[in-house]
């Protein structure tokens, strides 16, 4: 008989003899000694379970919500010229737009009673930030990531996005802290976009913010975004004809709530 099936079959008895044993009731001493068992169902179980939990669970697709919206947009002097393509794109969209543009705003303006004002005087069914130019040079990323934990909380359960600052330098770490507090699917990295700008090479012209917001709908009704909703964008140019847009200046101390406001817990 060939010597490598009569290994084989020798293999084969000793499995049988140790699988036997495993199931058998029956156990053997050896030398006073109670030979172990080896737990077949248990071994198959944690196998089992182990097999489980290296499957990744499927994220599930959000579906763009198609119901009237009732946007709160605000934020630095970047603002301006994107409402006047948001509002029609609201407009088409069958929604309605209130925008707030805060020259030479910064988070720290944004995330004490101005925005409180305007949730209260909107009452909004989404938000939209748009700002972080004017603090694109700033390292204290610390005091800019409780701003921004600050405007997170007083927005609270509403829908809310981030529209990053344009900016094509490095920023000292702006972008990061935002999409580490409203979440990347909540914040849309607007740097290094391919738009027409002023002579400042930061403030987009009016075919430049047009690009913009064009980009920024699109992303809003993709899955990209944590709350998608559905937008059409018309094919006219801007209207200047716009409703519903507020203008503050720089020397403006900002706004206060008619109603107490409870301040948010960070």
């Amino acid at each position: 008989m060939n010597s490598q099936i009569k290994a084989l079959i020798i293999f084969l008895v000793a499995f049988l003899v140790l699988f036997f044993y495993a199931k058998s009731s029956v156990g053997v001493t050896f030398a006073h000694q109670l030979l172990k068992k080896i737990d077949l169902e248990k071994y198959w179980a944690d196998t089992s379970d182990t097999d489980t939990l290296a499957i990744e669970p499927i994220e599930e697709v959000v579906e763009p919500d198609s119901t009237p919206q009732r946007f709160l947009f605000v934020g630095d002097s970047m603002v301006e010229p994107m409402a006047y393509r948001f509002f029609d794109i609201c407009r088409e969209s069958g929604d309605t737009m209130y925008a707030v543009t805060w020259y030479g705003s910064t988070t720290i303006g944004w995330s004490g009673l101005t925005l409180d004002y305007y949730i209260e005087e909107v009452d909004p069914t989404y938000v939209i930030f748009c700002m972080g130019s004017n603090e694109l040079s700033s390292k204290n990323v610390k005091a800019i990531n409780d701003n921004l934990r600050k405007m997170k909380a007083k927005v609270g359960d509403l829908p809310c996005i981030f529209i990053g600052p344009p900016n094509t330098k490095p920023d000292a770490g702006l972008n990061e802290e935002i999409a580490k507090v409203f979440g990347p699917k909540s914040f849309f990295d607007s740097r290094h976009l391919e738009m027409e700008r002023r002579n400042d090479h930061l403030h987009p012209t009016t075919s430049g913010a047009r690009v913009w917001m064009d980009k920024v709908a699109e992303w809003m009704n993709s899955d990209s975004c944590v709350h998608p909703v559905v937008l059409t964008v018309p094919d006219c140019k801007q209207s200047y004809n716009i409703e519903h847009i507020e203008v503050m200046q720089v020397k403006d101390k900002g706004r206060r709530p008619k109603k107490p406001i409870a301040l948010p817990q960070v």
